[in-house]
């Protein structure tokens, strides 16, 4: 990828994993579970010395429990065995930094292990949450949104910047959700299947149970304030059978790493008429192409006529 920056938190990797640490320190766990629920979320990064974001991630994990007052001797040592051994200006001289940023960033890394080396060795109490978040989709159910150009309404622009009168869909995409669950009991994820076609309105439930079909699984979590502004409405809860559903969608992942990062499911429901092309680790270790079945209807996934 390329170094592009001498700072700390220059790189895209770093700023996902520094929103990935803000969303894990509202959960109610000790400093060590903490740490191994964000090393679950980047386990490549890590556990991989050899990878190119190891040392990146170490650091940016050290100087965000310094900032937010947390302990944990484990954070605490890796990144100063990282620093002192040189092992992030070899990554970056890897990477293609040029000499004189390499030692802008040691200077930047020394200001860090100073704050790291006095750091109290007992972390102070923190905001946190106190009841599991709630479901904004019931497994099985399918939900409809308005779309334009294949795209649902960007949830993350304010109502200053987007005029919804002018914003005139061209129909209707429904999705729906296969499998729903929370990371580490707390944080909602889900995972969906999109509709095949764009529909002129919301259909009723017949329609959906016969007349849809079912393809390009997505990963991803959904707040209340998303849910409102994509304009979901809800066309009906079904009784699939799940033999069916693992017959049709084999192989589905949870969605743990989209919940600890934050990765909304608005990313991905787009109009999406590609073959799917996922793969799955077998227990070999070695990477396997799925082949999916055709795309499927409700009736086929088990629901009831």
């Amino acid at each position: 990828m390329g170094a592009w920056g001498t700072g700390l938190y220059a790189g895209d990797f770093a700023q996902d994993l520094k929103a990935a640490i803000s969303a894990v320190c509202r959960l109610p766990l000790a400093e060590e579970q903490l740490v191994e629920a964000i090393c679950q979320s980047e386990a490549e990064a890590a556990g991989d010395p050899a990878n190119e974001d190891h040392t990146i991630f170490w650091l940016v994990l050290a100087d965000q429990f310094e900032k937010r007052r947390i302990f944990s001797r484990r954070v605490q040592q890796t990144a100063l065995a990282i620093i002192d051994d040189g092992k992030d200006a070899a990554t970056m001289q890897a990477l293609g930094m040029q000499p004189g940023d390499i030692r802008k960033r040691a200077a930047k890394l020394a200001e860090l292990r100073a704050r790291l080396a006095v750091q109290p060795k007992l972390s102070v109490e923190r905001k946190t949450i106190k009841a599991p978040l709630p479901y904004v989709f019931e497994q099985y159910g399918v939900y409809a949104y308005p779309v334009r150009g294949g795209e649902p309404i960007n949830p993350y622009l304010p109502a200053t910047r987007f005029d919804r009168a002018s914003w005139h869909p061209e129909g209707f995409l429904l999705m729906l959700i296969l499998s729903r669950g929370r990371a580490f009991g707390y944080l909602p994820w889900y995972v969906a299947a999109k509709a095949t076609q764009i529909l002129p309105a919301v259909p009723n439930r017949a329609t959906v149970a016969a007349d849809v079909r079912w393809t390009a699984t997505i990963y991803g979590t959904c707040n209340p304030t998303h849910f409102k502004k994509l304009e979901l409405t809800e066309t009906g809860i079904f009784q699939l059978d799940p033999a069916r559903v693992d017959h049709f969608f084999p192989h589905l992942a949870t969605g743990i790493i989209q919940a600890v990062s934050d990765i909304s499911i608005a990313n991905d429901m787009e109009l999406d008429t590609r073959e799917m092309r996922h793969a799955w680790r077998r227990p070999d270790g070695k990477l396997e192409r799925i082949v999916y079945p055709p795309a499927p209807n409700l009736l086929e996934l088990g629901a009831a006529q």
